[in-house]
């Protein structure tokens, strides 16, 4: 309850479960949901070592970062999970965390035209302003150049008239398949039923295998954690 009440406020906060020495799974849910989103998804995987990330979409991206980054750091090596906005937390996560491996669950990494002009609809919502397509946020991004395994499943249904060309309800397919250094995989779900797939728990456990098992057999020396 107190969490939920942190969550109301605005006070982002992390829940971490630790069992062995195994990577640890940082969980980061998509704008304006919870690390509830992940239930579904985590009962299927079944990580031993998890640490369950949660913000509040009213603070601004670089805020929810910092906090997000310093009650991370010192851990790791990291598998990192990000649906939709949590996506874009995950990769700037690289710069600061020792991020073994990702996968990134429908993220708009070129940003959303939508939010460019829905920004000055409501001008006091900091999601629009981190998210479009030519915020700070997305161009931050773009300038990270990724070392290390990362899958980015493509969510393809659900398509709706007001965004610019097909997507799943929330992203656009375009902006989801923005980035040459990922391992796109598509399914035909949209924006939010990929949360409740048994074939994306599937692609999530997969990828996270071939990390640890690449971590077991030939250790290599990570990233050190940077300090904010």
């Amino acid at each position: 309850m107190l969490n939920y009440i942190k969550g109301l406020l605005g006070q982002t906060h992390t829940k971490e479960n630790k069992a062995t020495n195994d990577l640890n799974v940082i969980w980061i849910h998509g704008a304006n949901q919870t690390s509830l989103s992940f239930k579904y998804i985590r009962q299927r995987t079944r990580f031993a070592n998890e640490i369950l990330v949660n913000y509040s979409s009213m603070n601004r991206f670089h805020d929810n970062l910092d906090e997000i980054t310093e009650q991370c750091q010192n851990r790791g090596p990291h598998f990192v999970v990000g649906h939709s906005m949590g996506g874009l937390y995950a990769l700037h996560l690289t710069k600061y965390l020792r991020i073994a491996g990702g996968v990134s669950i429908s993220t708009p990494f070129r940003g959303s035209s939508t939010a460019d002009w829905a920004k000055y609809i409501v001008p006091s919502y900091p999601l629009f302003k981190d998210v479009g397509r030519k915020s700070e946020v997305v161009k931050q991004a773009d300038a990270i150049e990724l070392d290390i395994p990362w899958t980015q499943i493509v969510t393809t249904s659900g398509s709706v008239p007001y965004h610019n060309g097909p997507n799943d309800g929330v992203c656009t397919v375009a902006s989801m398949q923005h980035r040459p250094d990922m391992n796109h995989i598509e399914v035909d779900h949209t924006h939010y039923e990929t949360m409740c797939s048994d074939g994306v728990a599937d692609i999530i456990s997969s990828c996270y295998s071939r990390v640890s098992e690449s971590l077991s057999s030939s250790p290599v020396l990570l990233k050190p954690s940077l300090t904010l």
